[in-house]
């Protein structure tokens, strides 16, 4: 990946600043037979461009306008080529405007994407979309401690090629083609509309001296959410999944929770609570599958001068409501640590970081609800990784 970047300050009257973004990735992986063979060689290449205008203050109003612009070409050949070469390019133009009046700020957003998809395929054909975001919200600092903010947003997102071209080119009567990555069978839907989601969020946060906490709640109300449903039926012992549309409704809690435990010349300790649940439910077909489940969690952290160390633990609660067809996931325990020293770097604004960590120290088996591959293998047990970060 190549990124650049321009920004340029007051380069016109009424303009605070000017950035401009272009980055082209050339991404490849090939996934390997047990024989060692090539089975199927992945491509994506792409432009993406990003500009960003910030201008002054109008009338008490400041904020951003842009223009986003993306060009790739997705590939896959050989065994496992289940989805045909596939053109994309997509536009979008967007505007974020911020508002204060005392204590509270005031933000309104919209964003317009036009994508287009073109697969080189003789049964699927092109695909376009239209879509439209849009965003508003308010933050209320209550007190030097206390604050509060509230977000409604509508979301509207276009499906991507392997929603819409997955097995597509499958001939009548042939059997569909294995993605080795999921152990499943994946097949999509040129008939997928575009996927419209209406927003609430809810935060309230408290800073104090010693400790802060943030509380956040938050629910989505989908039409035409897209998902891979388990169709019950299997190929090869493998699971045959459909994309498909659904309306659906999420709602749900995160917290974290700070307190600096001990700052003196011995050092600093500092110790956090966090935590996050989510339920997501069909009009018609119960749980909406893959999610995880409720989980909490902690972290214990020492630091002194360059050296820094920490152990956590996250606890996750039995996933018994995994969806139509899929498979309940038992409840687990992780605990991780870890040591880190600083080093000088090269030159001034340079640094060098030395870490060890210890994953999953009590190895305990893992199986995650969100993961296709629950049932073939679990999570990583307990690993252990030296690492040098430099950073410039």
């Amino acid at each position: 990946r190549y990124d650049s970047r321009l920004q340029l300050d007051d380069p016109l009257a009424g303009i605070h600043s000017l950035q401009w973004l272009l980055s082209y990735t050339d991404y490849q992986h090939d996934e390997l037979e047990p024989d060692g063979n090539i089975g199927t060689a992945f491509k994506n290449n792409s432009w993406q461009s990003r500009l960003e205008i910030q201008h002054e203050p109008i009338f008490g109003w400041h904020g951003v306008v842009g223009v986003q612009w993306r060009d790739g070409q997705f590939s896959a050949k050989g065994e496992e080529s289940f989805i045909p070469k596939t053109g994309s390019r997509s536009i979008g133009v967007f505007v974020v405007e911020g508002f204060d009046v005392g204590d509270w700020t005031y933000e309104l957003g919209l964003r317009l994407d036009q994508d287009r998809l073109k697969p080189s395929s003789t049964i699927a054909s092109n695909k376009d979309f239209n879509s439209a975001s849009l965003s508003a919200s308010a933050f209320w600092q209550i007190s030097d401690q206390w604050q509060v903010s509230v977000a409604l947003s509508h979301a509207e997102r276009a499906p991507v090629a392997e929603e819409l071209f997955s097995n597509v080119e499958v001939a009548l009567g042939d059997e569909f083609i294995i993605h080795g990555a999921t152990q499943s069978i994946e097949i999509g839907n040129p008939n997928l509309d575009t996927e419209q989601s209406s927003n609430v969020d809810l935060k309230l946060g408290w800073q104090g001296e010693w400790a802060s906490v943030d509380v956040t709640a938050f629910y989505n109300d989908f039409i035409d959410y897209i998902y891979l449903h388990n169709t019950g039926i299997e190929q090869d012992e493998l699971p045959v999944l459909v994309y498909q549309q659904q309306d659906a409704r999420f709602r749900g809690l995160e917290f974290e929770a700070r307190l600096r435990l001990l700052e003196s010349s011995a050092g600093q300790l500092l110790l956090s609570f966090f935590g996050d649940s989510i339920r997501g439910e069909f009009d018609h077909d119960g749980d909406v599958p893959r999610l995880p489940p409720y989980r909490l969690g902690s972290q214990l952290t020492y630091q002194y001068g360059d050296w820094s160390s920490f152990i956590s633990v996250i606890d996750a609660a039995k996933q018994d409501k995994p969806g139509l067809q899929e498979t309940v996931t038992a409840a687990y325990t992780r605990w991780d640590l870890g040591v880190d020293y600083r080093l000088p770097g090269l030159s001034q604004g340079d640094s060098l970081l030395l870490f060890v960590k210890a994953n999953n120290i009590t190895d305990e088996d893992i199986r995650l609800s969100s993961s296709f591959l629950r049932n073939f293998a679990p999570e990583a047990g307990r690993s252990f990784v030296v690492g040098l970060r430099y950073s410039f």
